[in-house]
């Protein structure tokens, strides 16, 4: 079992079976089988379909935001540091662990994604996106991508951080170029939507227009019967 969840936790849009079968040397059968099947059930990992894909390419990624820790700052080591995280706690390390730890739990809230959007009464599907590059275009990966019936694509960009959030120029062309990518790639059938899913806010700016919809840890966390 530890075999497939350190493997898991190698990447974070997760793998395919026959890549995990691979990766985590547990041969292909019931046994692999059995392994996913108990991690899904218990909610340590989930199983979802890469936006434009087909059912028979279905991906396995850790969702809970603890395996993540005590792998990369717990399993390892031989004894604990009582200050290991007052002394790193703006280390890149830790850094990537709350970016990675949120993204997880917006996962795991995609309900209130959807009501703070207003979306909860259209047929929607979620997944993760990343599309390899090449000699003419640039790869790209979207964390989350909201694919509704009513002809519209939310964007997701998941941030972490310590205080309303800026759209820089630089980050700015970052989006416009996903946007077009994924604009690109659905052929002009779905209007994209660049969505913020952030800690605090977004802050006032030249750029901040880019969004069109923000949605805050506050929204993450309203009840939904």
């Amino acid at each position: 079992m530890m075999d497939v969840v350190r493997f898991l936790c190698t990447r974070h849009s997760g793998f395919t079976r026959s890549e995990i079968s691979k990766g985590a040397k547990v041969p292909l059968g019931g046994r692999l089988t059995s392994l996913l099947d108990a991690l899904t059930e218990s909610d340590f990992a989930l199983r979802y379909v890469p936006f434009g894909e087909s059912k028979r390419n279905e991906h396995y990624k850790i969702c809970d935001p603890f395996c993540y820790f005590f792998l990369h700052f717990v399993g390892k080591k031989d004894r604990l540091d009582e200050d290991f995280w007052s002394d790193n706690i703006s280390s890149q390390k830790v850094v990537s662990w709350r970016g990675l730890a949120f993204e997880e739990v917006c996962f795991q809230h995609i309900r209130q994604i959807k009501a703070a959007l207003g979306i909860q009464g259209v047929s929607s599907h979620q997944s993760a996106w990343s599309l390899t590059g090449d000699d003419i275009r640039e790869g790209l990966q979207i964390d989350l991508l909201i694919d509704r019936k009513d002809g519209i694509v939310n964007m997701c960009e998941m941030k972490f951080y310590s205080g309303d959030f800026t759209v820089t120029k630089k980050y700015d062309e970052v989006l416009r170029r996903r946007s077009g990518i994924l604009r690109e790639t659905l052929g002009g059938r779905k209007a994209v939507h660049p969505t913020l899913v952030t800690t605090y806010s977004l802050r006032y700016g030249t750029y901040s227009g880019r969004f069109q919809n923000v949605v805050t840890l506050d929204d993450l966390f309203v009840h939904i019967k």
